[in-house]
This record gives structure tokens, sequence and C-alpha cells, in this order.
């Protein structure tokens, strides 16, 4: 490992004093600090690699350091105790720490930890980039695709045979299914770096509901599914983010295409329902009569990157994202989303959304 420039944050802890012993006279540069607050100004005017804090029992030292991600400085944080305190272990790893450290301390021990926290930093950074990179070097380039092929199908440039226009609606679909992933990658990404916010406002979800299903006009034509829809317009209106909620209707409806098979049936409903805790709710259903999803499968299918084994279907695959991305919107959203399915019996699946009791 190169070295590093260090800054150890003492506050009155006997192990970070130790730490500051241990590492004098190395290869890594060293700084101290007595107070989170005397460190601030250290981070701000070094570019720091690795913070190594001492967590008095007495005091909360780790949510002073928010700001470092505000700023954009991100150094690995190892925090040091004095006593092997198993509750304060577990809030320092919450809090932000990436390793924690207690008495008995040797250098070995030490420098290991800081090399191995040093390259999970490495990969977060290179995680961000290449999120950074689908957002801009793949999204971008597929939108402006989607336009000129939208051009053509639109018969802007000359007339189409109906052949060509279904090959064209295809590839539109396809680019569409692309930039979604990426648009689930991104906002999962930004939820578990709490950077995410949901721009919420009055919204009827069954306006927007049919909104969504309008989009799918032309796959359900082409392939001949049957949609029946059962819309109650006399729902009320919810605190809604409408682009968000907008893609997790669309992944829903774009499952149960893919994976109905052609003359098979999708049923999409929205109206007053209630909830598991016996409150009146509004409740979003989608239905589909297509392979359906294994015992073994269902209670893993809102999870990241898992998809349903073996279920087959128009243009199976995907990134195993789009579930996920819907599960974290309905519960930021106080809601709660369901699956129920029977292998070869289709699949249901049910968003239950509060209403405000205003």
């Amino acid at each position: 490992m190169s070295p590093k420039q260090i800054i150890i944050v003492s506050n009155d802890t006997d192990i970070s004093q130790l730490a500051y012993r241990l590492l004098e006279g190395g290869e890594h540069k060293l700084y101290r600090a007595e107070s989170c607050d005397l460190a601030r100004n250290i981070i701000q005017e070094e570019r720091i690699d690795v913070i190594l804090l001492g967590f008095p029992s007495s005091n909360q030292c780790l949510p002073h350091l928010d700001y470092l991600l505000e700023s954009g400085i991100d150094p690995a944080v190892i925090a040091l105790l004095d006593l092997d305190d198993h509750e304060r272990y577990l809030m320092c790893h919450k809090e932000g720490a990436l390793d924690c450290l207690t008495a008995p301390l040797t250098v070995e021990r030490l420098l290991k930890s800081i090399e191995r926290c040093v390259a999970i930093k490495s990969l977060e950074r290179e995680k961000r980039d290449f999120v950074s990179m689908l957002s801009h070097d793949l999204k971008n380039p597929l939108t402006a695709a989607i336009g000129s092929i939208d051009l053509v199908r639109e018969k802007r440039l000359g007339p189409l045979n109906p052949e060509q226009q279904d090959y064209l609606t295809s590839a539109i679909e396809s680019c569409n299914e692309v930039v979604s992933m990426i648009d689930n990658l991104l906002d999962i990404h930004r939820f578990e770096g709490g950077k995410l916010v949901f721009n919420k406002s009055p919204l009827n979800l069954v306006e927007l509901t049919r909104y969504v299903l309008h989009s799918f006009r032309g796959i359900i034509k082409q392939v001949q599914i049957n949609l029946t829809t059962r819309l109650d317009d006399n729902i009320p209106e919810l605190l809604i983010d409408r682009s968000r909620f907008s893609r997790v209707i669309a992944n829903l409806v774009a499952n149960a295409v893919k994976f109905t098979p052609d003359g098979g049936d999708i049923v999409v409903s929205c109206g007053y329902g209630v909830s598991e805790t016996s409150k009146m709710s509004v409740v979003l259903q989608v239905k589909d009569s297509g392979s359906g999803i294994s015992p073994v499968d269902l209670p893993l299918i809102f999870d990241r990157f898992v998809q349903a084994s073996k279920q087959g279907g128009r243009g199976s695959g995907g990134s195993g994202l789009g579930l996920a991305f819907c599960k974290m919107t309905v519960e930021a959203h106080c809601g709660t989303i369901k699956a129920n399915s029977q292998k070869g019996e289709g699949s249901e699946f049910t968003i239950t959304l509060p209403i405000p009791e205003e």
C-alpha cells in the first residue's frame, strides 16, 4: 500500500494515543487532533485518506463528520474504542465507520485495517464512477437513438409498411427497457447513499396508470395480449412522485407482458381497498396469466439482482433491479408491495398505499 495521509482524532481515548505511537515513524504521514472540531480544519486543508477516530463512551463523534459527504471529501473512517462494547461497536458501523478496533491493538492489526478500509473506499469510488458513466455515457446516446427511431416510426421521413413499423416499435421498446434499467440502478444507488429525493405532489393514481398503459399499447397489440382494466375514477389524490411511480407501474406491466404468452391475459386494477392494518387505502394490482414464479424464488424477487429462474417468456432476462426499485419506491410512499404466484398459473402484484387522513 502506498503511503497515506492519516489523521488521528483522540477525543481523550487511550486507544487513539496508542494508535499514534504505533504508527509514528512509519511510512504514513500522520496528523493529530484532540477533537472532531479541531480535526475539521485539518481535513478541509489536507487530502486525508484515513480518519482514526477515538470514540469515547461519553460522546458520539461520528455524527459530527456528516459534513464530509456534503463537502465531497470521502476518507475511510476507522473507529477506536477503549472498551469492547458490542452495542457501540454496531453503532460505529451504522454511523459510517468501515471498521471498529478495540484493545489490545497491535501495529499489524492497525495497518491491516487501514489497508482493507482504503481498498473498500477505492472500490466505492469505482462504483460511483461506473454509475456516473451509466448516467451520461450510456443513457444520453440511448435517449437520442429513441428520438431518431421515433421520428422514422411516425413516418415523418416517408411511408412505412406494417412490418417496418413493428420492427421500429420493438426497437424503441428495447431502448426504453435499457433506459429504465439504468434509471433503476441510479435511483437505487442514490437511495442507498441517502441522496434520493422524492418530489411528491397530489396525483390521481388511476390517471397515472392510464398514462403508463397507453405507452404499452403497441406491444400489447403486437402480441395480441388481452388487457383488461378496472379503474375507479373516484379514488382520492395521493402524494406521489409522478416520475418514479410511473416507472413502478411500467416495471410491473412490462414484467406481465414479458412473461405472458401471446393471446394471454393481463388485468390492471386500481381502486379502494383495505391495508393489512385494516385501514382504507388505494390498491393497485397487476395480474397476468403468464408462467408464474416458483415458491423458491418468490420470497427473493424484490431483492437486488435477483430474477426468478427459468421463467422463460418473451425477451426474458433483465437486470434484476426492476422489482427492487418498485419496493424501494413504494415503501418511500409509506406503502407495501406484495407478490402472489403459482408456477404455471400467472402472477399478481399488489401495491397498497395509505389514504391521507385529511
